[in-house]
């Protein structure tokens, strides 16, 4: 979380540091110039080495990078952007590492549901930083702000030691039952598409994410701990919906009322349409509608997460044994959405008026928009052949277009 002054020609917010908006958006856009350096490394390590290493060794990173926020920012402005740059560079092995686990644990029977618990952790985290910063913005040590960075740089030390302990890597070294070995091996089984969903996605996160705020700040006038609890909101939809929207997903499939196909593009439809027409229309509610407001960001968090039986799961599909590298190839291009999403708010909010954040919202929603149309043309729901298990032909069953659930995966596991 980074906490900013920021001055305008109509608005004057008190803070420790007297930042340019110049330097404020640099700081918010260069995470994502680290971000997007390490994702495709971090896919072929995650397949190398494992999952639980690489995943480990990035939250134990970026928790003590995090820790040395405060010190360093109070000497200089540029110090943290250097910090932000080696944060995005650490944290970008997260999801290719989540995913190449979920390649290698995830059922496609359960893969939806799976998912969405999965992504819901992360919303969770969210939401209780939200509310949780919002307070120690106003009331926490070291001048508010400082204790947001130590309290979720420990905390997340905290957990990185705790992952090392309970998770492993595959079935093969979990000392789970033999049923459940069995059923694992018996059923765990483009790019473009991918690409192009993923950004579309990852610019209405980061909008919810590191826009949102700014908004709420400088075009309504809310105070910081008033905002962390409504910026919270999308979380809380997202929280709720992500394990519900892959429950259906997989349904869907399972009964065969809905090709694989026909699912990952509804699900990916709707979460980008939906997201951008929620945050249009959001941009011209006033300051007095804050419940209005709050409602509307529930509702985006909820559609957006539909995503994640979109094109999330449609990256495992595609090619089980490589989804880390896929994620990492696929997330690289998309991560750029969150740098251009930043510098174009700031460009856009040179007065911080609530006008010119309906441009912002607009053209938001072009981006989110593009990014279905461009999945819905491009996507592919079978395992593609250079992915295939040697030795295997993968057979597609027509009514649903998945793969035979049978496949081998002794080459995986």
């Amino acid at each position: 979380m980074l906490v900013l002054t920021s001055h305008s020609t109509l608005q004057h917010f008190e803070g420790e540091f007297e930042w340019s908006n110049t330097l404020q958006s640099n700081i918010l856009a260069c995470y994502f110039y680290g971000y997007i350096s390490t994702n495709i490394l971090a896919g072929i390590l995650a397949n190398k080495y494992g999952g639980k290493r690489v995943l480990g060794g990035s939250l134990l990173f970026a928790s003590i990078l995090t820790i040395l926020h405060p010190s360093l920012s109070r000497i200089s402005g540029y110090l943290t952007i250097v910090l932000r740059i080696l944060t995005g560079l650490v944290s970008a092995p997260m999801f290719p590492a989540i995913l190449s686990l979920m390649g290698l644990w995830a059922p496609p029977s359960e893969r939806g549901l799976l998912i969405g618990i999965t992504f819901a952790g992360q919303v969770l985290g969210n939401i209780v930083g939200f509310v949780i910063f919002g307070y120690l913005c106003e009331y926490g040590f070291d001048n508010g702000w400082g204790s947001i960075f130590y309290t979720s740089g420990v905390t997340t030390l905290i957990f990185s030691f705790v992952w090392y302990y309970v998770v492993y890597d595959n079935p093969d070294l979990h000392p789970i039952s033999q049923e459940e070995h069995a059923y694992l091996s018996r059923t765990i089984t483009c790019e473009k598409a991918i690409i192009f969903g993923l950004f579309g996605y990852n610019w209405g996160a980061n909008s919810l994410q590191l826009l949102l705020p700014l908004y709420i700040k400088e075009a309504l006038n809310v105070n910081a701990a008033s905002n962390g609890i409504i910026s919270s909101a999308p979380s809380i939809g997202e929280a709720i919906a992500l394990p519900l929207w892959g429950k259906l997903a997989d349904m869907l499939r399972s009964k065969n009322y809905m090709s694989t196909h026909s699912v990952r593009v509804l699900f990916q439809t709707v979460a980008l349409v939906a997201c951008a027409s929620l945050l249009i229309i959001m941009g011209y509610l006033r300051c007095d509608q804050i419940i209005l407001i709050c409602i509307f960001l529930f509702l985006c968090g909820a559609s957006l997460s539909l995503s994640c039986s979109g094109v999330v799961a449609n990256n495992i599909e595609i090619a089980p044994n490589y989804a880390g590298v896929i994620y990492g190839l696929a997330n690289t291009v998309s991560a750029l959405s969150g740098s251009f999403s930043s510098l174009c708010a700031k460009a856009l909010t040179t007065n911080a008026t609530q006008s010119e954040w309906q441009i912002v919202f607009v053209l938001c929603g072009a981006v989110l928009v593009s990014g279905a149309i461009l999945f819905v043309v491009l996507v592919r729901t079978e395992i593609q052949d250079w992915a295939s298990p040697e030795g295997s032909e993968p057979s597609v069953n027509p009514k649903d277009g998945t793969k035979n659930e049978s496949l081998a995966v002794s080459s995986r596991i």
